[in-house]
């Protein structure tokens, strides 16, 4: 499969999905789905329902920031992001997600861009795909486990039923700028406003370069749906989300074991990343001392 260099770049050069079409050919062929170009967008479900196997996760950031020193070497890239998981059962971060799927979409012939979100903690702390299709605008977010295309609307509010939760877009007083909410049995709760207007590569890079100074890179944290429930981890702490509601386990005793258990990464990689996770914080200590 292709192995891109971060070497000598320019990210208009390696955000080209197009250099990524072997990889997203071996994803499709690995999980059982044609590889011919198509223009219907259940095609695009039938890959986001794959997805939700892939977990988002910031143990394997974490880890190679630690060997690489280097937040621009340390991006990875979809060749990456597909190996880790066939290994490890590791995924990525909203970044490189998002970037991994637009690689398998733009494959299968469908017009398709990364956009930003702005979150409670700030602007641009996480991002989507938009992927055109017969005039209609659709979200796709691998980070956040929606398992939708989901049909954007200027002039009214749209609901869907995603795996684990309701969700809700809006159409936001700005032009083009969009809110998100997910919906349970017993609240509604916002997520992030996002604009649909494409982030060019340059930017992109520019923003996916800026998350490895995020706070979330001081703590562990995934998420990943399973039969119908989201299984988020933050730190020491595991929540179970269904539609009816919410259940916390505390990880004090046994975080390597119960996320093995639970995402099926190996308890050594799980103890890798603590391990990268402390001497991340050390390093950065030292240089800020």
């Amino acid at each position: 499969m292709t192995s891109v260099s971060l070497q000598n770049f320019s990210p208009l050069q390696v955000l080209d999905p197009a250099l990524y079409s072997d990889v997203a050919k071996n994803f499709l062929q690995k999980n059982n789905l044609p590889t011919i170009k198509t223009d219907e967008i259940t095609r695009v479900a039938e890959v986001l329902h794959i997805f939700l196997q892939i977990p988002y996760e910031n143990l394997s950031k974490i880890m190679k920031v630690n060997r690489m020193h280097q937040d621009a070497m340390a991006i990875r890239l979809p060749n990456e992001v597909w190996e880790d998981f066939q290994r490890f059962r590791l995924g990525g971060t909203c970044f490189s997600l998002t970037f991994f799927l637009q690689t398998i979409v733009h494959f299968l012939g469908f017009d398709c861009y990364p956009v930003m979100a702005r979150m409670k903690i700030g602007p641009n702390h996480h991002c989507a795909l938009v992927i055109l299709n017969k005039g209609q605008h659709f979200l796709a977010d691998p980070g956040y486990v929606l398992d939708l295309p989901m049909a954007l609307s200027t002039q009214r509010i749209v609901q869907y039923r995603n795996a684990h939760t309701g969700v809700e877009i809006v159409p936001a007083e700005k032009a083009l700028h969009y809110n998100l909410s997910t919906i349970s049995r017993s609240e509604k709760q916002w997520r992030y406003e996002f604009a649909d207007i494409p982030t060019h590569a340059e930017a992109f890079w520019g923003h996916w370069l800026h998350s490895f100074s995020w706070n979330g890179m001081n703590e562990l944290c995934l998420s990943r749906n399973e039969k119908d429930a989201l299984i988020y981890v933050r730190k020491f702490h595991m929540r179970q989300t269904t539609i009816h509601g919410k259940k916390n386990f505390n990880l004090k005793q046994n975080r390597a074991q119960l996320i093995n258990e639970a995402f099926g990464i190996p308890e050594a990689i799980v103890r890798k990343a603590e391990d990268a996770l402390l001497e991340n914080k050390e390093r950065k200590e030292l240089l800020n001392g």
